[in-house]
């Protein structure tokens, strides 16, 4: 048997096509997908382009080329002066590019779209002015809460170092033999009324009000404190008597209680 004829051989194997799957491209196949891109690219082509798109293409090509020297404004323009790149008017403070066109692209009348965002304006400058109005409302309540409350401590505070300054006062005055205070208020009723008599009580009801009781109690405060400062060099905050004025000026905050917090 020779080699060709011996099916083990590589001259018979060579002789064989290869019939593998998926290995397989022939020339027909190439050929075939070929003519089907260029089938493809054809259609492409010859396609019809929708109505919309041919217009938009056109405007944009419109748009974006010069003016040609053929145009009958541009003639015009050319005569009076004008050359590519030159904005109109005399002294060339004008336009220098045509006015933009703006597509229509709803069904609704001729101004709607104006209308309709001058009315989108309007709710937004109000919504605006309302939110800034509230917001000064609540600024303001709060404010008004905070002053409130502010006065509120302020007069309580001046109550309890009303209180306080009155029984010093007495005290003070007593140890210098002042049997009746200068003022309604420069006492406590307590002390005032342990040292009245049947007779004092009638005669003080048959008195006039007194025009101190009108004062308020920081009024009343200020006043009784001037009192001991000038009178007994003492001060009610620092619960100190002086040695002089000049002590009292010197080591003294003031006469508020709030020179005292710092």
């Amino acid at each position: 048997m020779s080699d060709e004829e011996d099916y083990m051989s590589d001259k018979f194997l060579q002789k064989l096509e290869d019939k593998r799957p998926g290995l397989s491209f022939s020339s027909k196949t190439a050929r075939i997908h070929q003519q089907e891109h260029k089938k493809k690219e054809k259609d492409e082509k010859n396609r019809v382009k929708p109505k919309k798109v041919l217009e938009a293409e056109k405007r944009e090509e419109g748009l974006n080329s010069a003016i040609s020297s053929d145009n009958k404004g541009f003639a015009m323009l050319s005569k009076m002066g004008y050359k590519p790149g030159m904005a109109i008017g005399k002294k060339g403070e004008g336009r220098s590019e045509p006015v933009p066109i703006e597509l229509k692209s709803g069904r609704g009348g001729l101004g709607r779209d104006n209308e309709v965002k001058r009315k989108l304006e309007d709710f937004r400058a109000k919504s605006t002015q309302a939110k800034e109005k509230r917001q000064k409302f609540m600024t303001e309540v709060k404010h008004n809460f905070v002053d409130r409350m502010s006065s509120k401590f302020s007069e309580q505070r001046a109550k309890g170092d009303l209180y306080k300054s009155q029984k010093v006062c007495a005290d003070l005055d007593v140890r210098i033999n002042i049997t009746e205070s200068e003022r309604s208020f420069f006492w406590p009723d307590s002390y005032k009324h342990k040292n009245e008599t049947e007779s004092d009580t009638e005669e003080s009801e048959e008195e006039e009000p007194d025009e101190d009781l009108s004062l308020s109690c920081v009024e009343q405060l200020e006043i009784l404190t001037e009192y001991l400062r000038t009178k007994h060099l003492y001060c009610v905050w620092c619960g100190t008597a002086y040695d002089d004025s000049q002590d009292l000026k010197t080591n003294c905050p003031g006469n508020t209680a709030e020179l005292h917090d710092d």
